[in-house]
């Protein structure tokens, strides 16, 4: 006796489909694709954010630069800040949003953070007593970077690891 299978029903058994080893195998090899990706653009955030350091020491550098041609000497410091919001009064600088500024000039309309500082990330500033000189310090995230220095100062959760200076002393 030959049983014969409605025509609906054999095409439901003769559809192809993925097995559940195939279903693994193409999330696994999608579970490595993304690690390596994430791993990549990680690493690109953290240089990012350490040109985007440079460029702010870079710019606060200038900045100092600009008032020291005006005043003959650079601004105090105040725990590690310009003393200079406004430089008339020696209110401290605080990074990200103070304005770097004397009766006449601005020099820095905001003066800028580091990218991290919700994460204890911070610049830090010295100068001497007669303001003849100053030092800017932040901590670089790239270890591989070209312009790491070992550590200089205390930077927030770590220690300074690049610094931008006047022309008359060395980091």
């Amino acid at each position: 006796m030959n049983i014969s299978l409605p025509e609906s029903k054999t095409k439901f058994l003769k559809t192809p489909g993925f097995t559940l080893i195939e279903l693994l195998i193409v999330m696994a090899i999608i579970g490595v694709l993304a690690t390596l990706f994430i791993g990549g653009y990680t690493g690109t955030q953290r240089k990012a954010r350490d040109a985007n350091r440079k460029s702010d020491l870079k710019q606060i550098a200038n900045s100092l630069e600009i008032y020291f041609n005006d005043h003959n000497r650079y601004p105090a410091e105040s725990s590690g800040t310009i003393a200079g919001c406004p430089s008339t009064t020696s209110t401290s600088c605080a990074w990200g949003s103070g304005e770097f500024t004397d009766t006449l000039t601005v020099y820095y309309k905001t003066v800028p953070a580091d990218p991290l500082v919700a994460s204890g990330g911070i610049y830090v500033y010295h100068t001497d007593a007669n303001g003849t000189f100053y030092r800017l310090f932040a901590r670089l995230e790239n270890l591989q970077d070209s312009d790491i220095i070992t550590t200089l100062e205390s930077c927030g959760t770590g220690g300074c690891n690049f610094a931008i200076t006047s022309g008359n002393v060395n980091p």
